[in-house]
C-alpha cells in the first residue's frame, strides 16, 4: 500500500492483523522488513494491527526527492495515519532513527497516542555512545562473505548462530539502495514544529536500549524517563544496537507488558 504528497513524495507500507493500529518505523539505512522480521514473532497473537512503513528514501518509499524537510516526512506519515486510523488513537514504535520519528509523531499527536515504544532510539543532541565491545562470539560469522561479515559484525555484539540466523532473516532483506539526497535533507533530527523534547506524552511509554550500543548509546535514552510521566526505561546488559535481535525474549516480555498496561 502507498500514500503520497506528490509523485516524488511517497510512503510505502503494509499492514498485518486487526485491532488498535501500531505504526512501526525502522532506522536509517534499513527498511520495514527488519522491524517486521523481529516484531511479528513478538506480537502476532495480540489484537494489534501492525503497520510497517518504509521511511522516505528507503525501500519502496522511493523516489522521495519531493521531501525537503523532516516535517515533510511527518506530513506524509499523517497521510498514512489518516488512511489507517480514521482519526482515532494509535500506538507508535520506532527502532534506531525510527525512534526519533516516533517521538516526533507523538509530539504532533500527543492526545491520540495510546502508547509509544522506543528501541535503541536515536535522541537528538550530543551523542554519548558506548564503547564497542563484543559480548559473545562463537565464530558463526566465518560462514559469511567479507562484506556481509563486516555488516554483521558492525551491527551485532552478540555473534552466535542464533543471531546470525536473525541477521539473515530480518536484516539482509531490509538492506539495499537508499536515496542519499532524501536522507541528507529529510531523514534528520529536525527542527520540528512540535519539538519531541518539549512535548510530554501522557500514555505508557517504553524505552529500551542496549548497554553496549556503540551507535546511539544508552545514557540519553535513560533520561527520557524524565520527560514521559508513564515511562518504563530499561537498559539491557549484554546487548547493543541490535537489541531486538540479540535479546528477543526480553524485548518480547517488555512489549507485552507495555501492551498489558495500555489494555490491549
Amino acid at each position: 500500500m502507498r500514500v503520497q504528497l506528490s509523485p516524488t513524495a511517497t510512503l510505502a507500507y503494509d499492514a498485518i492483523g486487526s485491532g488498535i493500529p501500531l505504526l512501526a518505523l525502522h532506522g536509517a539505512y534499513s527498511a520495514r522488513a527488519e522491524v517486521r522480521g523481529f516484531l511479528e514473532p513478538m506480537l502476532a497473537e495480540r489484537p494489534v494491527r501492525r503497520i510497517y512503513a518504509d521511511l522516505p528514501g528507503h525501500g519502496e518509499s522511493r523516489p522521495s526527492s519531493g521531501l525537503r524537510t523532516p516535517d515533510d516526512v511527518l506530513d506524509l506519515v499523517d497521510r498514512l495515519l489518516e488512511a489507517e486510523t480514521s482519526g482515532g488513537r494509535f500506538l507508535v514504535l520506532g527502532h534506531s532513527f525510527g525512534g526519533h520519528f516516533a517521538r516526533a509523531i507523538a509530539a504532533r499527536h500527543p492526545d491520540r497516542v495510546a502508547g509509544m515504544a522506543l528501541i535503541c532510539s536515536f535522541v537528538a543532541g550530543e551523542q554519548r555512545t558506548a564503547e564497542s565491545r563484543v559480548v559473545r562470539d562463537d565464530g558463526a560469522s566465518a560462514a559469511l562473505d567479507p562484506d556481509r561479515r563486516s555488516e554483521y559484525e558492525g551491527y551485532f555484539v552478540v555473534r552466535t548462530a542464533d543471531t546470525l540466523e536473525r541477521f539473515r532473516r530480518a536484516v539482509i532483506p531490509a538492506t539495499g539502495d537508499v536515496d542519499d539526497e532524501t536522507l541528507e535533507v529529510a531523514i534528520a533530527a529536525g527542527p520540528h514544529a512540535a519539538d519531541p523534547d518539549e512535548v510530554a506524552v501522557d500514555a505508557p511509554v517504553l524505552v529500551m536500549s542496549g548497554r553496549h550500543d556503540s551507535w546511539v548509546g544508552w545514557e540519553r535514552q535513560e533520561r527520557l524517563g524524565d520527560l514521559y510521566p508513564h515511562a518504563t526505561v530499561v537498559t539491557a546488559a549484554d546487548a547493543g544496537h541490535a537489541l531486538p535481535h540479540e535479546r528477543p525474549g526480553l524485548v518480547t516480555a517488555l512489549l507485552c507488558d507495555w501492551l498489558d498496561e495500555i489494555g490491549v
